[in-house]
């Protein structure tokens, strides 16, 4: 046996140790379930009506907020409100149903469950890749009436802490029809999101996309923006942001790009319910020039995932792109609708 071989070995053991070997911490914490029944394990997290909390015999479940009588744990914890108080300390017991008692460094408080929204561990034993949340999608069609192939690629993964959250989406929506160019609409954009008091944030953001219909080589945009959590409940969440980006656009045909200043209106709306595993996703963004407000564009997209069996999920998804002012030989707008199957993680 080579040197090499044994150095590569050992290296991909030590990866395997570090990345997927399970926590070993104390699983102390005990929920309380609507049926009488009381199970040991450890919080994980809260998150869109959602507990996911880790046992021994089960492994990690996810839980009803709703079926929950009571918590309580041990662990340092941050306990968001839905109108964005937050909490830091351990969960005691409580004589009061689909109550909680938070213990902080100064006193306790006794909350209604109904009113918390988001409870995140400050310091967990799961490792990185166990921590990131997210999904992918694939969907292809053909018809053989006309020979338009539309293939669709999409994924959105995230990764949060009490205090950020830093996110990547992709999406590739690529046609190809007999005897005519092969036309693309792609994108990827990534995103540093710090929350601050009273459901305000502030997002950092930085994109690239392609698209072909409206005569778009390649733009690249980077930015910033303020934002506010209009609503946050555990059921849906309406967030609206207002910033400024410098984008470079190079478009199809014209030797000359342009590099412009553009400010940044999103608007993004996030539903779900657990049974059976149900989101429904819209966001809006408008993009106005700064040296003119008459010129702008705009990206919108419509997303309905369901899941059909163990985290895979059926997708829906329809995106419209608009731009007042198009290169020559461009649309005005362009639209995509696609299906497709998927997996959540």
């Amino acid at each position: 046996m080579s040197r090499k071989y044994l150095v590569t070995c050992l290296f991909y053991i030590l990866l395997h140790a570090l990345v997927f070997a399970p926590a070993h911490a104390a699983k102390t914490d005990t929920v309380l379930l609507v049926n009488g029944n009381a199970v040991t394990g450890e919080v994980k997290a809260l998150e869109f009506g959602a507990l996911r909390y880790s046992t021994d015999s089960m492994g990690t479940v996810t839980i009803d907020w709703e079926d929950i009588v009571s918590v309580t744990s041990n662990q340092d914890l941050q306990i968001e409100l839905t109108d964005g108080t937050r909490y830091f300390g351990e969960l005691l017991p409580t004589e009061e149903e689909f109550h909680v008692r938070v213990k902080t460094k100064s006193q306790e408080h006794v909350l209604a469950s109904s009113q918390i929204v988001r409870i995140t561990p400050i310091e967990t034993s799961e490792k990185f890749l166990q921590r990131l949340d997210g999904s992918f999608s694939f969907g292809i069609q053909t018809q053989k009436t006309n020979g338009v192939t539309t293939s669709n690629l999409a994924a959105d993964v995230s990764y949060r802490t009490r205090q950020y959250l830093v996110g990547l989406r992709m999406n590739s929506s690529i046609t190809d029809q007999t005897d005519l160019p092969t036309s693309a609409r792609q994108g990827i954009s990534t995103n540093y999101q710090r929350f601050r008091p009273n459901r305000w944030f502030t997002d950092w953001f930085t994109s690239w996309e392609k698209n072909d219909e409206l005569g778009i080589a390649s733009r690249v945009s980077a930015g910033g923006a303020l934002g506010r959590y209009i609503t946050q409940t555990n059921k849906s969440q309406l967030s609206i942001t207002v910033g400024a980006q410098a984008s470079r656009s190079d478009f199809i045909g014209e030797e000359q790009g342009s590099t412009e200043a553009e400010g940044r209106f999103e608007l993004r709306y996030l539903q779900r319910k657990l049974l059976p595993e149900t989101s429904l996703t819209f966001t809006s963004t408008v993009y106005p020039l700064l040296k003119d407000l008459k010129t702008y564009r705009a990206e919108s997209d419509l997303s309905l995932k369901r899941e059909v069996y163990e985290d895979l999920f059926l997708d829906l998804t329809v995106g419209y792109s608009y731009s007042s002012s198009p290169p020559e030989g461009g649309e005005k707008s362009d639209y995509v609708a696609t299906t497709s199957i998927g997996y959540s993680f």
